[in-house]
Formats: structure tokens, C-alpha cells, sequence
């Protein structure tokens, strides 16, 4: 995604992207609105509020960055890679992820960003 339009990296086997590019959803900030788009409001983390989630409506679709999807791009990491992307390793060798089927994903784990893979944790 580049100011809104979809590029492509290299000669992709996957079609583009149906979902417009770069949009990301804001999430409702009442139980009564977020259930009206199908959401679940419930407690996510150690935050002492409930909040809405959604599921992502780009979620499985093949990405560079997470700039390109709802939520986040997912890349699928070993432990090892895991271990040394939370000291700060990028991994230049992973080209792709998925979008995330959560708009919120919590936890530890592997993100695309600019082409490459890296570990952030979100409580």
C-alpha cells in the first residue's frame, strides 16, 4: 500500500487485495455500538475496561506490512525466532504474512513491517 493504492512487491502469484488499501477501523468505544457491528465487548489485557473487538474483514489476506491490513500482518515465527525477535532481531528472510483475524491481536508475536519480520508484544 502506497498513499492508498495498492503496489505489488516483486511479480506476486496471489491477486490483489479486494479491501481498499490502508484502511484501518475505528473501533467503537460503547458496549451498545460495538455489538451493533457485530463486535464482542469484553476485557482484553490486564486493562481493568472492557472495549470492543471486530473481526478483521481482511483477515488470511496475503501482506507486506501492517499498514496493508485491518488489523496487523501476521508472520508466522519458530520459538527461536520468537526468543530473538523480542531482543530485537529483524528477519529479513520472511517476504509475507496474513492479516490478522482480530482488528486487536494480543500477545507476543511476529508483524511484518516495511518487508520485514519483527516481534512486538501488546498486553
Amino acid at each position: 500500500c502506497d498513499k492508498g493504492v495498492w503496489i505489488s512487491h516483486g511479480k506476486p502469484s496471489y491477486p490483489k487485495p479486494s479491501d481498499p488499501c490502508g484502511k484501518k477501523i475505528t473501533l467503537p468505544k460503547t458496549e451498545v455500538d460495538c455489538l451493533k457491528i457485530n463486535g464482542v465487548w469484553k476485557k482484553l489485557g490486564p486493562d481493568p475496561f472492557k472495549t470492543c473487538n471486530v473481526k478483521a474483514t481482511d483477515r488470511g489476506n496475503i501482506c507486506h506490512d501492517s499498514s496493508e491490513c485491518q488489523g496487523m500482518c501476521q508472520v508466522d515465527l519458530t520459538k527461536e525466532e520468537l526468543s530473538q525477535g523480542m531482543r530485537g532481531k529483524l528477519f529479513s528472510n520472511k517476504k509475507w504474512g496474513t492479516c490478522s483475524v482480530w482488528v486487536v491481536e494480543l500477545g507476543c508475536r511476529g508483524i511484518m513491517k516495511d518487508g520485514k519480520a519483527q516481534v512486538i508484544c501488546i498486553d
